[in-house]
């Protein structure tokens, strides 16, 4: 149930930072055997109003049970505890730019009850699935907010499966991560070398991140660090997020190797963030397209009925060119897409090649007769893999690689490459109307090694956490705007000839 709602804006790195030292405090003497829990919960209990709130653990994981004793109360009446988390999501203006990260404070009832005829309750409850970090925790009665705590739920994380051949999937899994700034931006390395961001701002506190199996058999480890600036941060014990885990896992690469064909992954599932503006269609009419999206080339079709009678349609491309680094700046562009005619019904029906031009946000195709736009559509373009030659050779061999309908906007223009894990650089298609070309120069011992391809966020007016120029590993469901999928390709180093 959610009793309130409120916008409370990019996440602040300090908000519980005096709690959680003195927590740290009670916790190494609770562990020392030098206080009993309930006098820790007494400890960190705080009074608002003319009650009392005790929590048996101020801290845990999401689904902990936790056990109060709230005192203070009106005697023999109906008593909530509310549980006060937030809602994550990405803000954008309009279809091109990044601003940030915003989270809307929210309240749940984390339980209900009466209490007793001294104004006691007790009981226990379960830490909702949700953001990490602090949260506050207090009985509501007639209204009022009589007695309130604070409780931390702290991130946990896992990695599935523990061992494969070059090019398994491997995914890492976590829940509980936090909203603010020094809590929300986490960084994975592979045997020490850094390979992307993982983040929950748009997935409640839940991040999925997938990388590829990379590197000769044997053991290889994984390590998740914090560093709201975007790397890893490494001597976190001495951080003021010390409090923070940084867990690491170990993968064996066994011999063989999974399915190395090149490809672009399958779209991910959702929206994504932006909001196209609407279609303007005169009444009657109604236009509709085979396919919502497709690679440069797919055939599509376009069917319209409502139209004029046995007139000429002109059909228009609507796309963007230009540049946001030359200073020329860049704006709409329209393309003649083609011509038709319209049947003795007003019926009009038109196949066309998705044309060579930029990804993401989708496309509106115009329906013109005699120059007055009759009615519209939308054709997204993914990224398609045109060429990468060659697919083998010795160390230092150049890799030619062109890639199609790579985006324009500042959070889906580029792509941010890995050579074996090991972020390398990135890419942008804006500049070349969603066309890149790039060489990588082959490396390592012979034998396979991966060239991954991930979203990421070019820029944005956001400054802290830096989520800018690096691989998103999360791009499958906390990616800002168009969802784009990664690319995974493969190169076979060879003995010198």
């Amino acid at each position: 149930m959610i009793v309130r709602h409120r916008e409370i804006g990019f996440a602040n790195g300090r908000q519980g930072a005096a709690r959680r030292t003195a927590g740290k405090l009670a916790a190494m003497l609770l562990a020392a055997g030098l206080l009993l829990p309930w006098l820790l919960s007494a400890s960190a209990a705080a009074e608002t109003g003319k009650g009392t709130l005790m929590l048996a653990q101020n801290q845990g994981t999401v689904r902990s049970v936790v056990e109060f004793e709230a005192t203070g109360l009106n005697p023999n009446k109906p008593a909530k505890l509310i549980w006060v988390t937030v809602d994550g999501s990405y803000e954008l203006d309009g279809i091109y730019s990044f601003v940030g990260q915003r989270y809307m404070e929210r309240e749940e009832v984390a339980l209900a009850g009466t209490t007793d005829r001294v104004g006691r309750w007790s009981g226990s409850f379960k830490v909702p699935e949700g953001f990490g970090g602090d949260h506050t925790v207090y009985v509501r009665q007639d209204g009022e907010r009589l007695a309130q705590n604070v409780y931390f739920v702290r991130p946990t994380f896992k990695m599935s499966p523990e061992s494969g051949p070059v090019g398994t999937e491997i995914t890492i899994e976590a829940e509980g991560i936090g909203w603010t700034t020094m809590e929300s931006n986490w960084q994975l390395t592979y045997d020490n070398k850094f390979t992307g961001l993982i983040s929950a701002v748009s997935t409640n506190g839940k991040a999925t991140a997938k990388i590829r199996a990379a590197g000769p058999a044997g053991k290889h480890t994984l390590t998740i660090w914090h560093g709201y600036r975007g790397a890893a941060y490494l001597n976190h014990q001495q951080a003021p997020t010390a409090y923070l885990p940084v867990p690491t896992f170990e993968f064996e690469v066994t011999d063989g190797a999974a399915d190395l064909t090149n490809a672009v992954e399958p779209v991910p599932a959702g929206g994504g963030g932006v909001v196209v503006p609407e279609l303007r269609n005169k009444p009657n009419v109604k236009v509709a397209v085979s396919r919502d999206s497709g690679a440069v080339g797919d055939p599509v079709t376009l069917t319209a009925e409502g139209l004029p009678t046995g007139k000429p349609v002109e059909l228009v491309w609507n796309t963007m060119a230009g540049s946001r680094v030359s200073g020329t700046g860049f704006a709409e562009k329209q393309i003649a897409l083609g011509r038709s005619a319209t049947d003795g019904e007003g019926k009009l029906t038109y196949p066309f090649a998705i044309p060579e031009d930029l990804g993401g946000v989708p496309h509106r195709i115009d329906v013109k007769v005699g120059g007055v736009v009759y009615g519209q559509a939308y054709v997204g373009i993914v990224p398609s893999i045109v060429g990468m030659e060659p697919a083998s050779g010795p160390a230092g061999t150049a890799v030619e690689i062109t890639l199609q309908g790579v985006g324009w906007t500042e959070f889906d223009n580029a792509f941010y490459m890995t050579y074996d894990n090991a972020y390398t650089g990135y890419m942008c298609g804006f500049n070349s109307q969603g066309t890149v070309k790039f060489t990588v120069v082959a490396s390592g011992e012979p034998g396979t090694h991966l060239i991954d391809l991930y979203p990421g966020i070019y820029q944005g007016r956001q400054t802290t956490p830096n989520v800018y120029l690096a691989p998103q590993l999360t791009y499958g469901e906390d990616h800002p705007g168009t969802r784009i999928p990664a690319i995974r390709m493969s190169f076979n180093v060879t003995e010198e000839s």
